[in-house]
């Protein structure tokens, strides 16, 4: 896709530095300003979204479609929602206190922006997970420093693009292209606050790192998401459900459904219906208008994938379909979605969080 020219150590801190600058006169900006630029931010994406688009799809791999739906759209909703809302949510709110106001005493919770946040972002959704919370922090009249994902740097320097385009004022948001020591470097920064969004191995080391300075920290981390399927559900929007929720974005989301409990009386049937609509899917680059399943997103997460689907087929699981990379594309990083069978809690693929096209 091109080369970006990682930030150092030493660039990190100057950014921390500028943006400390920067916050008194942003945290004093009138809430009106505030909402004003953040409504040009979204005004310049619905006139660039195609271009958008496709700058996240080529990071990621995820078809346009899944581009568009759940990366751009839920950001456009969201900005219209808390432009509209946030001045509401953050005038002072007065607390009753019970007895105590018998004797002429009074509450009030003020709401007040923390100062410099700092955000490490992941690859799976670049642009939708760090776009809301740096909407919500600048519209809380704070400052952002922005780690995206090493495979997602194009999607950081658009979002740079997007906010500079908007008015916003130099160092009150900037974006920090490259690798882990950058987000290293971020957390060491001191920063007031820092949102994670990652692996469960990596948020064990950011939260380390983040309790030598005391930092406030937020980590939404990984899952193993079971679906439960009951005699009585309906079979079809059942078995929808569950292709939708264990291939989309190539099931790397923390939220995939991962693994499917049946009900015996109709396990068959269900089954019958999931393998089907597997097969159905169209797999091929995301760029392409025709496609329901696009490449995963990083070499690294497709070998892990592999890794846990060959241990259950040495152990005896049935792979009803897929199970391999698709040959129609040797050279990219496309598994096939997998439908296993046969399989109980002591495989890895069970117990373990897959992150990738396999239920």
């Amino acid at each position: 896709l091109g080369e970006i020219p990682g930030f150092t150590a030493e660039d990190v801190r100057r950014a921390a530095a500028q943006a400390r600058q920067a916050w008194p006169g942003w945290s004093e900006t009138s809430f009106a300003r505030r909402r004003e630029i953040i409504l040009k931010a979204r005004a310049y994406i619905l006139e660039h979204i195609d271009e958008t688009a496709l700058v996240i799809t080529r990071a990621s791999g995820k078809p346009l479609c899944e581009a568009l739906s759940s990366e751009i759209y839920p950001v456009l909703d969201l900005m219209s929602y808390f432009a509209k809302n946030a001045g509401r949510f953050l005038r002072p709110q007065r607390l009753g206190i019970g007895i105590w106001n018998l004797m002429l005493r009074s509450s009030v919770v003020h709401f007040k922006p923390r100062g410099l946040i700092g955000i490490i972002s992941p690859w799976n959704y670049p642009f939708a997970i760090p776009m809301g919370e740096i909407v919500m922090a600048l519209l809380a009249g704070n400052c952002v420093l922005h780690k995206a994902a090493s495979a997602a740097l194009p999607v950081g320097l658009k979002i740079s693009e997007i906010l500079r385009a908007a008015g916003l004022p130099a160092g009150v948001f900037t974006n920090l292209p490259g690798d882990s020591s950058v987000g290293t470097a971020l957390i060491e920064a001191k920063v007031d606050k820092l949102l994670f969004t990652g692996s469960v191995g990596v948020g064990r080391k950011v939260m380390e790192l983040a309790s030598r300075n005391l930092t406030p920290v937020v980590m939404e981390l990984g899952g193993n998401d079971p679906m439960n399927v009951r005699a009585d559900a309906d079979l079809d929007v059942a078995s929808s459900a569950a292709v939708w929720g264990a291939f989309t974005n190539s099931g790397q989301v923390c939220a995939s459904v991962e693994r499917v409990y049946v009900h015996a009386s109709v396990a068959e049937d269900f089954l019958g219906r999931v393998v089907a609509k597997t097969k159905a899917l169209r797999q091929g680059p995301g760029e392409a208008h025709d496609v329901d399943v696009g490449a995963m997103t990083t070499a690294e997460q497709l070998c892990a994938v592999e890794e846990q689907v060959r241990e259950a087929q040495v152990r005896g699981a049935k792979i009803l379909t897929g199970g391999e990379r698709n040959p129609a594309y040797p050279e990219g990083l496309f598994y096939q979605p997998t439908v296993i069978t046969g399989v109980d809690h002591s495989f890895r693929a069970v117990r373990e969080e897959t992150f990738g096209p396999t239920l």
